[in-house]
């Protein structure tokens, strides 16, 4: 295999999806209209997708010995020796240099920057501690995301939505408790060698933490859903024909989880899942009817 083809899997470009939460303010501001939002938001989403790749090299190269213990992260390419260690912590410079060209290329603000930059060290304390000590593993996945948002608002300049704010954390938190619970399922006696922190995990643990935090997703988006953004003057009570659909993909994922013990990559099932991912679909499609038509 190329060093071409080796380092786009090392970078996991299919894992981009998950920055999609960028556009999230852009949307939801109803500003999805204006070209210039547009593309500042783009730019944005670009940059987060080199920060996230390079953090996505980082773990490969730190977790080399644990990974080559997990039945599917052993064919990653550092873990494999199909590349070696010193290209892909040159592959991780040059991600690093890149990440904020997209930004100041668009003129987005310093604060946007801030925002980006606050993600990267966020990783890398991730990575370095963080992913080892039980809970706050979890709780750093999901600032992850909500940087995302925050990044997506700060380029544009609006006002993130409280609601928005508790919606996605919580449902971002739900996605790495059901990483974890797969983890641990598939893993049994080795998942500690492959993450130390696994240790401290049981699946009657990881169970009783999606209860709660299923509940509060779901409590969240029908809140938001009802209040909207007052900050910047949207109200849409409408938004709540879009609950069932929320309900549903909820619902369809903890089946996933639970009955086909699955959840080790909530991108893969979105994009491979037919139900989970016509019902992300439509309700996209509703949120862009509802707010704009």
């Amino acid at each position: 295999m190329s060093l071409i083809k080796l380092s786009l899997k090392l970078m996991r470009p299919t894992q981009w999806i998950k920055n999609g939460f960028v556009f999230m303010p852009l949307i939801f501001s109803g500003r999805l209209l204006s070209l210039e939002d547009v593309a500042k938001v783009t730019a944005m989403f670009i940059s987060f997708c080199l920060a996230s790749s390079a953090t996505y090299v980082l773990n490969d190269y730190m977790d080399m010995e644990q990974d080559r213990v997990h039945p599917l992260k052993k064919n990653r390419p550092l873990a494999s020796g199909a590349m070696s260690p010193t290209a892909g912590l040159l592959l991780l410079a040059v991600l690093i240099g890149l990440t904020a060209v997209p930004i100041l290329a668009t003129g987005g603000p310093l604060i946007s920057l801030a925002v980006l930059g606050s993600y990267i060290g966020l990783q890398l304390a991730y990575s370095a501690k963080l992913k080892d000590l039980v809970i706050l593993d979890v709780l750093t996945i999901s600032a992850g995301f909500l940087l995302r948002v925050i990044g997506g608002a700060a380029v544009i300049s609006v006002v993130v939505s409280s609601w928005l704010v508790l919606c996605t954390f919580s449902i971002s938190i739900f996605l790495a408790l059901g990483k974890r619970r797969h983890e641990v399922l598939i893993l049994n006696s080795d998942a500690s060698q492959h993450r130390p922190v696994l240790e401290n995990y049981s699946v009657v643990f990881l169970d009783q933490l999606l209860q709660v935090v299923t509940t509060s997703t779901f409590i969240f988006y029908c809140l938001y859903s009802v209040r909207g953004n007052p900050a910047i003057g949207l109200h849409s009570e409408k938004m709540m024909f879009t609950i069932p659909l929320v309900t549903y993909g909820i619902f369809r994922y903890m089946y996933l989880i639970y009955h086909k013990e699955d959840g080790g990559s909530p991108t893969a099932l979105l994009l491979t899942d037919p139900p989970l991912l016509i019902c992300t679909s439509l309700w996209l499609t509703a949120c862009l009817v509802i707010l704009y038509f």
